[in-house]
């Protein structure tokens, strides 16, 4: 089943920057495709997009594109993690990722660029709330919430599912048989004041948004229909 990369278990590399890649990779590797050496971008073209910018880059950022800058089912299914050429300063921040519809973007802030690991700022676009909010504090974990949001987000009914949780289901907790990943809870740029949390077991993840809407990711289309089997209701893509 799952064995060869639990993902739960694996999340404690999240500690390190160096764990954060090897689970990036690992996740590829068993849930999706594996990166190869062509998915990053090259150290030419990272260089001239700190030529262009007249500004450094963080390690974390280099290590990413690096790794996977044209991975685009790893990074851009929905938002989108920007090319190295669209790239820019903008409001003291360096802008690198943005909603698919532009109402929302994710930046790190000038003074943090010469950081190896620097935070990750957003914020709305729409004039809702125009201000840098914070959102998670490494770059690198950003980085798995952006991989594992767009894989989510990548697969059919067969893989994937989401509905809305009922009045009594909170899911502060894990249900049975899965256990919080180890990543922080963020904010959700679309609701003010709500959070985002992960569940893993070693086949499946739960994304719980603002406390009301449940995503389900598979590694298998067995295990996607063992969580609906084990959290029924409202299913969008197969309703009961």
């Amino acid at each position: 089943m799952g064995a060869e990369f639990d993902v739960g278990a694996e999340g404690v590399a999240f500690e390190g920057r160096a764990g954060v890649w090897r689970f990036v990779e690992g996740f590829a590797r068993y849930w999706r495709e594996p990166i190869s050496a062509g998915d990053g971008c090259s150290y030419e073209e990272l260089a001239d997009a700190e030529y262009r910018l007249r500004s450094p880059l963080p390690i974390a950022l280099w290590d990413a594109y690096g790794l996977l800058g044209r991975r685009t089912d790893l990074t851009s299914v929905q938002d989108r993690l920007l090319p190295l050429e669209q790239l820019r300063i903008a409001d003291g921040a360096l802008v690198f990722r943005s909603e698919n519809q532009a109402v929302a973007e994710w930046a790190v802030r000038q003074e943090d660029l010469e950081k190896d690991d620097p935070p990750v700022v957003f914020r709305r676009t729409d004039g809702s709330a125009p201000d840098w909010s914070p959102f998670l504090d490494r770059f690198s974990l950003a980085c798995v919430e952006m991989v594992l949001s767009e894989s989510l987000l990548a697969h059919d009914e067969d893989r994937a599912d989401n509905r809305p949780l009922g009045e009594s289901e909170t899911l502060d907790a894990p249900p049975a048989g899965f256990e919080r990943l180890s990543l922080p809870d963020y904010p959700m740029w679309a609701l003010d004041a709500g959070v985002v949390r992960w569940f893993s077991s070693p086949d499946a993840l739960l994304r719980v948004d603002g406390g009301d809407w449940l995503w389900a990711l598979g590694r298998t289309a067995p295990a996607l229909e063992a969580v609906r089997a084990l959290l029924p209701g409202d299913w969008i893509n197969r309703p009961w």
